[in-house]
């Protein structure tokens, strides 16, 4: 046989042993051995072994660089703060000037006090013509409690009976459920205070019961004058009365004055650009002029001296102070998602990394409701070492300045007055009772109201008006196919437009001005039912009227133009209620306005010619 033949015989029969011999597998761990007895800290700490390195990198960050500055460990403010004393509306243009401002001005109770209402209430506070049912049926259910209570159930009885609640306009509407709801057991709580009222003598007793019930047996004990006169007061006191007028009708937006008198003279607050909701220190510039009179006795200034330990500030994402401490598995500041122009987000970024360890914050308790002038803050470090803080602004161009609201270049004493003002941090709203979007619409030329929830006008609870208006204008906008006869086409002089869009029109306020003025007058719509003569459609609400006892078919809002952006606006008129300092309950009815979702359109087209049956 020959060689090469006997060595694949050989090598044949090994790959038929390896074929039928059984496989072991095994595996491998690597464990690690200490070098020493056992112990496994030294591992644990990844010890760098190149202290050369470290030095390195601390000199790459700056580390290394000495300074003679200590850490602050005392902190004085001295200055002096005085509440707010006098408050006044100008909301309407003929109050805005210097007589009127002093004349009209209001007495503010101290912040504090019980019956203290918030500068939100005072600003926004306003009655309506018809109120909500609600609060109607509250009040009356409350009179009818107390006599009851004193035992004079026979006046009760015809209390309900005299003042009863009136129908509602559309019997299918929520607001009609809530009428059977308590029509004929309660009484109408708004007659019975307008019926008490012309009965207060100056003492703050009645000097009669209401007409309504003179007759009723028991109508003649004081104890009856004594329940409706403690009920009268409770009803004024439930809802929030208007302090004049703030809200500007032509500008969407509340506007007044208030001051506080410090040593060197008074502090005016002026807002004119409030459009609800929290006031702050930002919403006021401050002035010495107009004055709004003296101030009360006790409202005098009071000299403020506080001494404290500045604590560094902390907030949420900060980065850690050590240079070789783990941050944070929640902060990532490389994940920053910033383009080129958001320069807001990468000031914060820039701040948060590189000088958040460097600021210091000193706690200064300030009476609620008050300016307060700073003088000047010490501060002092570990090495006894005494700074003259300034105020952080910077002057130049375009410059800027925190707290300050003053003109940046004024430096004055109003420029070192900071405000905070009686205002509440939480408040409860209700679900609108009146609700308006203003809108611009292209196509049309115009510029809508549209009224999304109105109030009945004799319940005054809100409406969905404009699901209704929507679905009639749907009916009356479908004509009659017979009339038509055997035509191809309808001639429309004008499409339908929904009940509750309400025009505005531009026009030049003086025409004969270069650069005139241009504003929006709200115009009714034309209406042109099939049977019947044209109609003038006008709001059903108030907000899209210049005041709430105007005559809507005579009215003519007019508004500024800039304040309908192509953003549009909404408006809401709400409830409103929040918990005092002093320990109760305001309530009070007021407008919000806030930012629109953009441009409509109403659908409005002219000379159109459709089939019939076309809407």
């Amino acid at each position: 046989m020959p060689e090469w033949l006997q060595i694949n015989a050989v090598a044949t029969e090994n790959i038929l042993k390896w074929q039928v011999l059984p496989a072991l597998p095994t595996w491998s761990r690597l464990e690690p051995m200490s070098l020493t007895s056992g112990d496994l800290t030294p591992g644990a700490q990844a010890l760098v072994a190149d202290p050369l390195w470290m030095l390195g990198r601390q000199w790459q960050f700056d580390e290394l660089r000495g300074e003679d500055g200590g850490s602050p460990v005392r902190a004085t403010v001295v200055g002096e703060t005085a509440p707010l004393s006098r408050f006044h509306a100008t909301g309407s243009p003929n109050s805005r000037t210097d007589s009127a401002s002093a004349d009209d001005a209001t007495e503010l109770d101290p912040p504090d006090a019980l019956g203290a209402l918030p500068l939100e209430a005072r600003v926004e506070a306003q009655i309506p013509a018809v109120l909500p049912l609600r609060l109607r049926a509250q009040a009356g259910q409350q009179l009818v409690r107390r006599l009851r209570a004193a035992g004079l159930n026979a006046i009760a009885d015809a209390v309900i009976a005299a003042f009863s609640f009136p129908p509602p306009d559309d019997p299918t509407d929520l607001a009609a459920a809530r009428w059977r709801l308590v029509n004929g057991r309660i009484p109408d709580g708004s007659p019975i205070a307008a019926a008490c009222a012309p009965l207060r003598t100056a003492d703050g007793t009645l000097s009669d019961v209401p007409a309504a019930v003179q007759g009723v047996a028991g109508a003649g004990d004081p104890k009856a004058r004594s329940v409706f006169g403690d009920w009268l007061t409770w009803t004024e006191n439930q809802i929030a009365a208007p302090t004049g007028r703030s809200w500007d009708s032509a500008r969407l937006e509340h506007s007044f004055q208030a001051q506080a008198d410090l040593d060197d003279g008074p502090v005016v607050l002026s807002v004119a650009e409030y459009a609800g909701g929290t006031l702050d220190w930002f919403h006021a510039d401050l002035a010495e002029h107009p004055r709004l009179g003296s101030a009360a006795p006790v409202a005098g200034a009071v000299p403020v001296r506080d001494t404290s330990l500045p604590s560094p500030v902390r907030f949420a994402g900060m980065p850690s102070e050590r240079l070789f401490e783990f941050e944070d598995a929640a902060v990532y500041i490389g994940g920053l998602d910033a383009g080129r122009t958001d320069l807001a987000r990468l000031a914060v970024a820039e701040f948060a990394l590189a000088y958040s360890v460097d600021w210091f914050q000193v706690a200064l308790v300030l009476p609620y409701g008050s300016v307060t002038r700073l003088d000047h803050v010490e501060v002092v470090d570990t090495f006894g070492i005494s700074i003259q803080v300034q105020p952080s602004k910077e002057s130049g161009s375009p410059g800027w300045t925190a707290f300050q609201s003053t003109p940046l270049t004024d430096a004055g004493r109003l420029s070192r007055v900071f405000l905070l003002a009686p205002t509440v941090s939480t408040v409860q709203e209700s679900l609108p009772l009146e609700e308006v979007a203003l809108l611009r619409d292209e196509m049309a030329n115009l510029v809508w109201g549209v009224e999304k929830v109105v109030p009945d006008r004799s319940t005054g609870e809100p409406i969905e008006w404009g699901r209704k208006a929507a679905r009639v204008s749907l009916v009356q906008a479908a004509p009659d196919p017979e009339l038509a006869g055997d035509s191809q086409l309808v001639y429309r002089l004008m499409t339908p437009v929904p009940e509750n869009w309400i025009p505005f029109v531009a026009f030049r306020e003086d025409p004969h001005a270069v650069h005139a003025h241009h504003v929006l007058e709200r115009r009714p719509m034309l209406r042109f039912p099939e049977n019947g003569p044209t109609e003038l459609v006008n709001p059903r609400g108030t907000i899209l009227l210049t005041s709430d006892d105007v005559d809507p078919a005579i009215d003519r809002l007019r508004l500024a133009e800039e304040e309908v952006p192509r953003d549009g606006v909404i408006v809401t008129r709400t409830i409103q209620s929040a918990r005092t300092v002093g320990g109760g309950t305001a309530m009070w009815i007021g407008r919000r306005v806030r930012t629109g979702q953009g441009e409509g359109s109403s659908g409005l087209r002219f000379d159109t010619a459709l089939p019939p049956g076309a809407v």
